[in-house]
């Protein structure tokens, strides 16, 4: 391992951080004002060197949102992919972090020092203008999520802000997702050879008491469409099937998610281990080809005791 007294930059983002070995476990602890805190193996080859300033970005942000995470070879190749963030989920992610940095409402943030840092990673920006153009053009003039506090003696780029509560009202709706919907948004792959699946997960959807809703569409590219966007808003959970691991259902559950609302994780036995590593905490009920009949049951006793029974009659 090198010398970590001439390591005083973090490998990822390039801010000064706190580098020193984990004594017997072969990583180092790297504690950086904007990542956060994680581990990583051999520093000085993690091998990012050619990698964008935007993958760099996307990774410090990864990195501040899994606190405590291990950075190594073998998961570079995933990281290098994360996708890049819409303008409204930047925003979002803001807003979230800065209710959970400031909880006391009225309380006037202090974006001073290296805090400001950990909003750019948080918001996976590119540097403080950008953040500016989020707390004031967009969460506070556009949104009117934010209130502004001027200091008397200074100018107003040196504003403060705290969050209206228009603000607070928007955040409780993302905990709360649709409460009033009978729909339960089925993101699968849709592909001939698992049109039986869907009919598995249409009556366990079906008979938990809900209206199952699939958009089919063809196969997208870092972009979910109106229509699909719609369909998620208006549902009350999301069921996702991950077998053939297709971009788009990652990108649905994600925004799903995002709005607060429940997911049920489903995936053919042969291609769990497949899963992308950051699915892999949650609960998936895993199914095969010829027990289609066990997953139907399945995601209605899960639906059920996750969600509650709907309320539509006619169902078993």
């Amino acid at each position: 391992m090198p010398d970590t007294s001439q390591s005083t930059k973090c490998p990822i983002c390039g801010n000064a951080a706190n580098i020193h070995p984990n004594v017997g476990g072969g990583f180092y602890i790297i504690s950086c004002a904007r990542c956060g805190s994680y581990e990583s193996g051999n520093i000085t080859q993690l091998g990012i060197s050619n990698w964008t300033s935007q993958q760099r970005i996307n990774l410090s942000g990864w990195i501040r949102e899994n606190q405590n995470c291990r950075v190594v070879i073998s998961n570079l190749q995933q990281l290098s992919n994360l996708r890049n963030l819409s303008v409204g989920e930047k925003a979002e992610k803001i807003l979230m972090h800065l209710a959970s940095r400031f909880p006391k409402p009225g309380e006037i943030t202090d974006l001073s020092g290296s805090v400001h840092l950990e909003f750019l990673a948080i918001g996976r920006l590119a540097d403080t203008k950008e953040l500016r153009f989020f707390i004031h053009d967009y969460l506070y003039d556009e949104m009117g999520f934010l209130l502004r506090h001027e200091l008397v003696t200074e100018l107003s780029d040196d504003s403060r802000y705290s969050i209206s509560p228009k603000g607070w009202a928007y955040m409780e709706s993302l905990r709360h997702g649709n409460p009033d919907s009978q729909i339960g948004f089925i993101a699968m792959w849709f592909d001939k050879s698992v049109d039986p699946v869907w009919v598995a997960i249409e009556a366990g959807i079906r008979n938990s008491g809900y209206e199952p809703l699939r958009i089919d569409r063809k196969e997208h590219n870092n972009k979910i469409d109106d229509e699909i966007v719609a369909g998620i808003r208006r549902s009350k959970f999301l069921v996702a099937d991950f077998t053939g691991h297709r971009g788009g259902v990652y990108f649905e559950t994600g925004f799903a998610t995002g709005l607060g609302l429940p997911v049920v994780w489903l995936c053919r036995l042969d291609e769990l281990e497949k899963a992308h590593f950051d699915t892999r905490q949650y609960n998936f009920i895993v199914w095969e080809d010829d027990k289609l009949a066990d997953l139907s049951k399945a995601l209605q006793n899960r639906i059920e005791a996750t969600i509650g029974r709907g309320p539509l009659t006619g169902n078993a």
